[in-house]
């Protein structure tokens, strides 16, 4: 789909933001519970990309075909490092979802390219970015784009008990 346009996010795209966002969550959440939603989860990612959009700090592109229609997304942000090891300046990209009928038709390389594009005019000097270890399809698509493994996260849920 090289003839989709990839764009910067505007305040009236955050209805469709959220309806791709919840998507994406939903499979997220499918493939691992631990991943699931809290009840007030919408309400809270509908302030997050109000604020993002209007963020210096944060990028947010959409994917529009037919002039109205968005079917994917792309979010990244940029920080300074932690102060004691390179990078100074990070990218970090946190999603990119393409609506599933829309898949595998170059929309994700799209939005992903843009974002890197964006966060290399910011001066950022590495851009990271992670993956749920059971979203086998993104871990693929990522390392397809020339990514690496850089660390593990591991998680133990305190007992209830």
């Amino acid at each position: 789909m090289e003839g989709v346009p990839i764009r910067n996010a505007r305040r009236g795209d955050i209805p469709s933001l959220l309806l791709l966002w919840n998507a994406m969550m939903k499979e997220i959440g499918a493939a691992d519970p631990r991943f699931a939603l809290h009840a007030h989860a919408r309400e809270h990612q509908a302030a997050l990309f109000q604020k993002w959009i209007q963020d210096e700090e944060h990028l947010v592109v959409v994917a529009e075909e037919g002039g109205r229609l968005v079917i994917g997304f792309a979010v990244a942000s940029i920080a300074d490092g932690n102060g004691w090891q390179i990078p100074n300046r990070l990218g970090r990209i946190s999603d990119v979802y393409v609506a599933p009928p829309r898949r595998r038709q170059g929309v994700a390389r799209r939005l992903a390219g843009r974002l890197l594009d964006l966060l290399y005019e910011t001066d950022v000097d590495t851009v990271r970015l992670a993956v749920a270890v059971s979203n086998e399809g993104a871990h693929a698509f990522w390392k397809s784009m020339g990514w690496e493994d850089l660390e593990l996260v591991l998680q133990k849920d305190v007992d209830s008990a």
